[in-house]
């Protein structure tokens, strides 16, 4: 038997509370929920989930306030097989929770969520140890959040030959300073770099330009266009029945993660790890909420 592959992620955990309504509601209308879901959320916490599921050892590297609805956080995250490393606990009040409406018909999600304080500058823990952390590591992954933790975490793991992988949804303030420690881009087809508009040729080139070798850019359902330095092209999605694509991109995050950490860094391959991370998250576009998937086979396991 050989050892999992071990994977870190670092970056945001919020409380999630998930509603399945018929359709949003109007202005001063109220709607009755079809369903509900109170989970642990952030892009690097389920992607921790996801890498978990797919079988590698993993930690979950964070900032969360003492409070109860935190330990609901830390509760659920530990459930899904997720080693929770608050690396600083400061703060005043509740965690950063997520408000979210997922619309039955489409699986399209509305969220609200206090995320600003995560991508504040703060300063890194004096205790924070980024070496011994990325010890015996396969893969790192960042969601840009909680920098403090993330950016001397990820420079340990470049420093040591630990891949390190970024998840970016859009552009922000503060993105070009995360993009100095990575080795893999996965960003949206939101992600817009001032002067590119989101147009794929111009961000890849804007990327290319800042140093970052590899980059994918995943676009929903359709095909993940990929450049590295051997090549690019188009990793195809095979469409699946939609419920539910909150998480989605997360879960595509986590298993990439997972696939790089279990087979390690390679050019020519990325084609294949992209498709592989794609039937991962389309798992999870099949039922209600960010947890329901994680009790059934992946498309690798029948």
């Amino acid at each position: 038997m050989t050892d999992p592959p071990r994977v870190l992620c670092a970056g945001l955990a919020t409380l999630d509370v998930v509603q399945l309504v018929e359709r949003l509601p109007r202005p001063n209308e109220k709607v009755a929920a079809l369903d509900f879901l109170l989970a642990g959320g952030g892009p690097a916490a389920n992607a921790a989930v996801a890498a978990a599921r797919c079988g590698a050892q993993t930690t979950l590297v964070t900032a969360l306030p003492p409070h109860q609805l935190s330990e609901l956080v830390l509760s659920d995250l530990r459930d899904c097989g997720v080693d929770v490393r608050v690396a600083d606990p400061s703060g005043d009040g509740p965690p950063a929770t997520a408000a979210i409406m997922v619309t039955q018909a489409t699986g399209d999600r509305a969220v609200v969520s206090p995320t600003g304080t995560a991508a504040s500058e703060r300063e890194t823990p004096a205790d924070l140890d980024a070496s011994s952390l990325v010890h015996g590591l396969d893969a790192v992954l960042l969601d840009g959040y909680h920098r403090h933790l993330g950016i001397p975490i990820a420079r340990a793991a470049r420093e040591a030959g630990v891949p390190v992988i970024l998840d970016a949804g859009s552009w922000k303030p503060y993105s070009l300073d995360v993009l100095d420690h990575v080795d893999i881009a996965v960003v949206s087809d939101d992600f817009a770099p001032p002067g590119t508009d989101g147009e794929p040729a111009a961000v890849v080139s804007t990327l290319l330009a800042l140093g970052v070798q590899r980059v994918l850019i995943t676009r929903g359902g359709r095909s993940v266009l990929y450049r590295t330095p051997v090549g690019s092209g188009e990793a195809g999605v095979r469409p699946v029945p939609v419920v539910d694509t909150l998480g989605a991109g997360d879960f595509f995050h986590g298993a990439f993660a997972f696939r790089i950490a279990e087979l390690g860094l390679e050019d020519e391959r990325i084609h294949d790890d992209a498709v592989w991370a794609s039937a991962v998250a389309g798992a999870s576009l099949g039922s209600f909420g960010t947890r329901s998937w994680l009790s059934g086979r992946l498309p690798h396991e029948r």
